[in-house]
């Protein structure tokens, strides 16, 4: 029987088609078999960047990811906020790295300070957020005078005088950022700022506008006086004229 040019490309169409998924459904099948049923996507390593605070078992215990998991069977976003609720952490990016291997990247929350209430040290960073609380702290600029009205791990801290705790932090920052050998402690009082070094060196800061001018010839004096061998007395840079020096017994 006689069939047209036509009928003879169409069958040459529909069998290479059929050829075709025949080797797609083959195809998809290896690739199920390869991610589901070897182990050539089973998790062997998993690995922590940029982690200081935190120890890189604590950050893998957060995530929960267990080895020898396939890598295709996590959630990463659910991953990522699990290792977030760690205080310490600020963000986390976590990704897979073909064939077995997870990388965790997160970016940290430092200590600045502590502010002591009611017998507790609250540990906070540069933003009030609280990272801890412990009953002993050292190594860390120790803030009094706030009343805490609400805090939560990991959350930013609710005192009273909110604004006053930012010009405070600055001030932590300019300290950390400085070359001063000994952690001052630094007193809050109705919106006025005081620092004292080792209970011998009252600095008066007033209520912290240009704190970083103040902070600067705070230095100079200092330094000035350790020159001369001086430890003991009153600074007080509390207004915007020149700051003043006085021991203590005048």
């Amino acid at each position: 029987m006689y069939k047209s040019k036509n009928q003879i490309t169409k069958k040459v169409k529909y069998g290479k088609l059929k050829i075709y998924i025949i080797i797609s459904i083959l195809i998809l099948a290896l690739m199920f078999i390869l991610v589901f049923k070897t182990n050539f996507f089973s998790i062997d390593e998993i690995i922590v960047k940029n982690n200081n605070e935190v120890s890189r078992d604590v950050i893998i215990a957060y995530s929960g990811i267990q080895l020898h998991n396939n890598i295709f069977k996590i959630k990463l976003s659910e991953i990522t906020k699990k290792i977030e609720k760690n205080p310490y952490i600020k963000t986390a990016k976590v990704s897979r790295k073909l064939p077995n291997k997870i990388v965790i990247e997160v970016i940290e929350r430092k200590r600045l300070a502590a502010i002591f209430y009611m017998g507790i040290y609250f540990i906070i960073d540069d933003e009030g957020y609280v990272l801890e609380t412990k009953n002993k702290v050292k190594d860390v600029v120790v803030i009094e005078g706030f009343e805490i009205n609400r805090f939560s791990e990991g959350e930013k801290i609710d005192l009273s005088g909110n604004e006053d705790l930012r010009k405070v932090l600055t001030l932590c920052s300019l300290i950390q950022k400085s070359n001063i050998d000994i952690k001052p402690k630094i007193y809050y009082n109705n919106g006025n700022i005081n620092i004292t070094i080792e209970d011998k060196l009252k600095v008066k800061f007033g209520n912290g506008e240009n704190i970083d001018y103040k902070f600067k010839a705070f230095l100079s004096i200092l330094k000035y006086l350790k020159s001369k061998d001086i430890y003991t007395g009153v600074i007080d840079i509390s207004t915007n004229g020149y700051p003043v020096y006085r021991p203590f017994d005048e």
